[in-house]
């Protein structure tokens, strides 16, 4: 599997993914522009009550164990969630 793949799996993944949290409102994944061999992958969970390290660590994990073949790449996952509008 090609980066462009593993981008194009992970982001389908995310799209129905729930960590007990209920799933994504927006998932954007891309290959880093800095390291050829890694992913980085973003989240907003919305309104979601979560905690962020912990649902990142989930996720990270839950990437690793659905799709075996990203493992040949650094994946870095970054979750936020909303956050009220800046004047």
């Amino acid at each position: 599997m090609g980066i462009n793949e593993a981008v194009a799996a992970i982001e389908k993944f995310l799209a129905s993914y729930d960590a007990g949290s209920g799933t994504p409102v927006s998932v954007q994944v891309r290959p880093s522009g800095d390291d050829v061999n890694e992913i980085k992958v973003w989240v907003d969970l919305g309104t979601a009550i979560v905690d962020i390290d912990v649902w990142e660590a989930a996720a990270a994990s839950a990437i690793r164990d659905a799709l075996p073949e990203t493992h040949a790449f650094k994946l870095h996952v970054r979750a936020e969630r909303d956050r009220p509008s800046r004047p």
